[in-house]
């Protein structure tokens, strides 16, 4: 929120002896649609229910839309947050409106009940300093409340810790709040002309700058390799078979509703299917081991599934008490004899090895119990590489229904979209909007919905908390030793979040070839995925995901021209057919640099006055899997002459023969690319299976692949 500047406070107040908003109903005058039956709450409750709107977001917990100003202990005070509050939910209120400070961009109930403890922690300050006006307040108990609140204590015993410029900044807001709304006050308001810190803005308080740039960090490489390996295993190998489990349990589950239960009539039957066990040596079904006080010879029935045995004979359950004497004796020499084994997957296919593609059974016999616990993980597995191959947001992954995948057929090909709601920025509730995704992502949104078994626009993932799912998908894998089972490596412990995914998908398209992902996942298909759904809706998602990405990928490319320019300072040239000139634009860059030395010797300690001289230069880069492309003049652009291009405005990196393009450049970073098409090449040679021409034209490949590499060397004073 942004305070006016300069803010100043009339100089007169006349107080209202009766609140605006006296006898209104809270929903009502803010404009915001309730459920049918859902509370009504009024101005004057203490307790404001929210939670009947009809178009919250699902992302905002129940916790947010309760309001208890009960917590306030000056009863005073109590209205001034309700007037405050309602002003916030109410812009367009007469009242408010009358009000010239007042803010006039709707807040929303989420917003709003952050104020609402903001405002709560400030009052209940002046209480205990023994404030009970606000006309009392001065500069020094809002310097103090602000001393106070940058510091916190995670946990009784602990250090305390000190908060981030941000969240003081919100603390500061609200204390400002009070004098905005000086107008609408019935009870109680600041004194005339009293402005908190005299209208200066809240980050210069807190003492910080705005920092614009995406701070997010990115997911470490070393959890999200494994991680995205596992995930993707889950989702492409055990996934189909558990759907199939799960909705042989759905349809099982139906059926038994339908089902009498079982009387003395039915011993017969219990006892041909015990007798047929016996036979086939088939273990008794396993379920949730219970603790009943039984005799030990009763005791090891507790692990009977009772429920699936009675499923057998065609009945819903089997009362022990009554058909004990005629069933419990089998069924304890049946257990003593098979022994217990999971009803379901007791047969189950065999899928490759993660590590080695070896077959392996894709689990042993499961429960109930376990069929669930591996439903919830897998389901977490769809969520990672949902949210890793998207970039979606906490609040667009959580609206995603069951039944949002739509296809289309475009130019003779399939495009794959996810239907959902774009909430950030929007007006309550959000408006539709709608992903285009590559296959994988729809393939597994399939999963997810039969995995579910929900109908269709209920909830598909419900509530998103990865960070914790992520540590119970960890613990599972361990505790039940199926990654062992299917040779998947060790996730590493670390934070992983849904923003992390998503800024570690956007500068690995910036990245690209070279992005985190590119080990596992087509960048390129995820680029063109998100470009379309750009185009397609200007106004929705993807274009502030592809906004974020082409950020990314300017400061990207602006490193990369530094790092080029102190490796060439540090005697590490580049080579190729564009070296010359961009050795030359550098050696211009750094006559200037040493001019502004001249005046201000900083600038060589601080890249940023290099920054501001490269910048230009940055732009015209274009990062290739084994160059960089100088792309400053087309009609020089090799890709484009063989393309027939010669007017477009990017570069072919697909067409890219650097070894002859007047505008690439080899560096050594790149020297490792050209190293494994040596190696490639050679083994191809050496194959029998290679034609005898095809090997020329291959030696060829090799020859000027190796002249690249030697000549990286000698550029960097490593050859031999």
């Amino acid at each position: 929120m942004k305070l006016p500047r300069p803010l100043r406070a009339p100089r007169t107040i006349s107080r209202r002896t009766v609140s605006a908003f006296a006898g209104c109903e809270v929903c009502e005058t803010a404009g915001l649609r309730l459920l049918c039956g859902a509370v009504r709450s009024r101005f004057e409750d203490d307790l404001w229910d929210l939670r009947g709107l009809a178009d919250k977001a699902r992302s905002v917990k129940p916790y947010e839309l309760v309001w208890d100003f009960s917590e306030i202990i000056n009863t005073s005070w109590r209205a001034v947050t309700k007037e405050v509050l309602l002003a916030l939910l109410a812009p367009h209120h007469d009242s408010v409106m009358a009000c010239s400070l007042a803010l006039r961009k709707f807040r929303s109930p989420r917003t709003c009940r952050r104020f609402l403890n903001r405002l709560t922690d400030w009052f209940n300050w002046l209480t205990r300093e023994g404030i009970t006006l606000l006309e009392d307040v001065t500069q020094e108990h809002c310097d103090r409340f602000i001393d106070e609140q940058q510091w916190w204590v995670p946990e009784p015993g602990k250090p305390r810790q000190q908060v981030v410029p941000e969240t003081l900044a919100e603390s500061v807001r609200v204390v400002q709040l009070i004098t905005l709304y000086g107008e609408l006050l019935s009870t109680d308001s600041y004194r005339a002309g009293f402005v908190p810190w005299n209208g200066r803005s809240t980050l210069e308080i807190v003492g910080t700058k705005w920092l614009r740039g995406n701070r997010t960090p990115v997911a470490p490489d070393h959890i999200l390799q494994p991680l995205l390996a596992t995930c993707l295993y889950l989702v492409n190998e055990v996934g189909p078979h558990l759907a199939a489990v799960s909705e042989q349990m759905r349809v099982a589950a139906a059926e038994r509703k339908e089902l009498p239960f079982a009387t003395v009539a039915h011993v017969p039957a219990l006892r041909e299917v015990i007798r047929r066990m016996r036979a086939a040596g088939e273990p008794l079904p396993e379920g949730v081991v219970t603790k009943r006080r039984t005799s030990e010879e009763l005791g090891i029935l507790n692990r009977l599934a009772w429920h699936h045995l009675a499923h057998r004979v065609g009945v819903r359950s089997i009362s022990v008490v009554h058909l004990r004497p005629h069933i419990v004796p089998h069924l304890i020499s049946l257990a003593k004899t098979v022994g217990f084994a999971g009803p379901w997957a007791r047969d189950a296919p065999t899928i490759r090895r993660d590590d080695n593609s070896q077959p392996v059974a894709w689990t042993g016999p499961l429960t109930d119990n376990e069929v669930d616990s591996l439903i919830a993980n897998v389901l977490t597995a769809c969520l990672v590489v949902t949210c890793a191959l998207t970039g979606m947001r906490n609040s667009e992954l959580v609206e995603l229904n069951v039944g949002c995948r739509r296809t289309t057929q475009l130019a003779g090909r399939t495009r794959y979209r996810l239907a959902g709601r774009l909430i950030k920025g929007k007006s309550m509730g959000g408006v539709p909007d709608e992903w285009v995704v590559i296959e994988e992502v729809h393939r597994t949104v399939g999963l997810a919905e039969r995995l579910t078994g929900k109908p269709a626009g209920s909830a598909l993932f419900g509530e998103i908390a990865l960070s914790m799912r992520l540590k119970r998908l960890r613990e599972w894998l361990e505790e039940t030793g199926n990654r062992e089972r299917w040779g998947l490596p060790l996730i590493p412990k670390g934070p992983i979040s849904a923003r992390m995914l998503r800024r570690t998908l956007a500068l690995s398209i910036a990245e690209r070839p070279g992005g985190l992902l590119a080990a596992k996942i087509a960048l390129k298909h995820i680029s063109v995925a998100t470009t379309e759904g750009y185009a397609a809706r200007p106004g929705g998602s993807q274009r502030l995901f592809l906004a974020e990405a082409e950020e990314a990928e300017e400061e990207v490319h602006l490193r990369l021209t530094v790092e080029a320019f102190h490796e060439m300072k540090a005697g590490r040239k580049p080579t190729g057919p564009g070296a010359r000139s961009l050795i030359e634009a550098y050696q211009h860059v750094d006559a200037r640099l040493q001019e502004a030395a001249q005046h201000d010797p900083k600038v060589l300690q601080d890249d940023r006055h290099l920054e501001g001289l490269l910048r230009k230069q940055a732009k015209t880069l274009h990062i290739g899997p084994a160059n960089f492309c100088w792309f400053r003049d087309p009609s020089k652009a090799l890709c484009l002459k063989l393309a027939g291009t010669p007017d477009a405005t990017k570069p072919l990196i697909g067409m890219c023969d650097s070894a002859r393009c007047p505008q690439a450049t080899h560096h050594q970073r790149h020297r490792p690319v050209w190293i494994g098409q040596v190696i490639t090449i050679e083994t191809f040679v050496e194959s029998p299976r290679v034609a005898k021409g095809e090997k020329q034209r291959l030696l060829c490949e090799r020859d000027r692949a190796q002249r690249v590499v030697k000549e990286i060397d000698a550029a960097s004073g490593t050859a031999a």
